[in-house]
């Protein structure tokens, strides 16, 4: 990748540093799927097995709860024959290793001497990687839009794309596996911007391997892994052979390891596509759009503002990829819509199209490429304003406790799914 100007670079560094600041003083936590998933890391570390049982569970018993389907009474495990294993995918817990080999040695652990699981050490190691990852994520986003907008709109890119979406939101409080998976993302549109703007060449070898290990942390990367495949089928077919082989050699290797420990093709958690319904689909619909507590148009408003710019300077937009960026994001919301609990569990708005992000960042830059020579002014108000609520809604997600609070109180939400709708009590406002 060619190296950046200085403007650019220094740029870069502010903004990494100002976006860790303000992720790290944040101080929401989200401790739910991904608990255990630092401690297959540490063990991975340590004992050089995906099998955690190194580890105390006392109580850890068989029995499965009617809204997952691990077999333990903890959902995040699962017991194969007679072995404890983290239930999620295991690419967050690969990648995280080596931050997790530094933390111990720095004295922070995810277990207590007794080998049982210490979940506020736990919680300081991911959120320390997830704000690194972000904030990183952010000089992405930076560099993807510099290759198409001025530099001060390079910056108002990356701003809201860390800070007006779920990035701030979600990705940072907990190490989700949406952590790693947008994170990779990132630089595989990257890659693609880079290459139709600049001509730089696509290197599929390297963009297999970033495919194939978000679908390692987390398996909705299908999504971008069917788009990009269709991409280089249909414009980069010269690309296709080396992306190929690559991408199905990764996957062999998976393969070998969900045989190895569990005696199946695909861990259990791969096959949840099973669980997909078209009964559900109309419901998740607009409840992942317009719902007043997971709606992404409630929750990201300024992605109104896109769609008005998108459609209005069409002509002049960057076709291609605005194809490729509304394809992608139109899959990924029938996916998670089509999933019996479209709203995510205990999180905070639209979680589960948190997958989307960096299409809907690219999608804003294509829209204010074509938009910016002839915008007028009101319109720069109306985006401002949309901008600025965009920041403020994902803010109290990431810096108010009520809002987290709110998924149980005055009732769980999974068990009171009709909350969802409730205009008189949405979540981002929650006291």
């Amino acid at each position: 990748m060619k190296v950046p100007r200085k403007p650019d670079l220094v740029s870069s560094v502010v903004l990494f540093a100002v976006s860790y600041c303000i992720f790290i003083m944040s101080p929401v936590q989200q401790p739910a799927d991904s608990l255990y998933s630092m401690m297959v890391s540490q063990n991975l570390v340590r004992h050089g097995t995906f099998a955690l049982d190194n580890y105390r569970f006392p109580t850890l018993r068989p029995g499965q709860d009617k809204k997952y389907t691990s077999n333990t009474n903890i959902y995040h495990l699962e017991l194969i024959d007679g072995h404890i294993y983290y239930y999620y995918g295991p690419g967050s817990s690969v990648l995280s290793a080596p931050f997790v080999a530094v933390m111990n040695a720095l004295g922070v652990s995810v277990s207590d001497s007794s080998g049982a699981h210490d979940p506020l050490g736990e919680m300081k190691i991911q959120t320390r990687l997830a704000c690194l990852l972000m904030a990183a994520l952010a000089v992405v986003f930076f560099l993807t839009a510099r290759l198409v907008l001025p530099l001060s709109w390079s910056i108002l890119v990356a701003s809201f794309g860390v800070f007006g979406t779920q990035v701030w939101s979600t990705a940072t409080r907990a190490l989700w596996a949406h952590t790693w998976m947008i994170f990779l993302l990132g630089f595989v549109i990257l890659m693609l911007v880079a290459h139709e703007m600049k001509g730089r060449r696509l290197r599929p070898v390297v963009l297999a391997t970033l495919l194939s290990w978000m679908y390692f942390v987390r398996p909705a990367a299908v999504v971008p892994i069917v788009i990009v495949t269709a991409y280089i089928l249909i414009w980069r077919r010269e690309s296709f052979l080396k992306y190929a082989v690559t991408g199905l050699a990764w996957l062999a290797g998976f393969v070998a390891y969900s045989y190895y420990h569990f005696g199946q093709l695909l861990p259990t958690y791969y096959r949840l596509g099973n669980e997909l319904s078209a009964r559900a689909f109309g419901v998740g619909l607009l409840g992942n759009l317009i719902s007043p507590s997971r709606g992404l148009l409630v929750f990201v408003p300024f992605l109104l503002f896109i769609a008005y710019l998108l459609i209005r300077y069409w002509r002049h937009a960057l076709t291609r990829l605005a194809l490729v960026s509304l394809a992608a994001i139109l899959l990924h919301v029938v996916m998670v819509s089509s999933f019996p609990i479209w709203w995510g569990g205990f999180s905070f708005g639209p979680r589960l199209l948190t997958d989307a992000v960096p299409w809907l960042v690219l999608l804003t830059i294509i829209s204010l490429k074509a938009a910016l020579p002839l915008m007028r002014g009101p319109e720069f108000v109306v985006g401002a304003l949309l901008l600025a609520l965009s920041i403020g809604i994902n803010g109290r997600g990431a810096t108010s406790e009520a809002t987290q609070m709110w998924n149980v109180r005055p009732a769980s939400v999974d068990e009171h799914p009709a909350r969802l709708w409730d205009w008189r009590d949405p979540q981002f406002l929650a006291k």
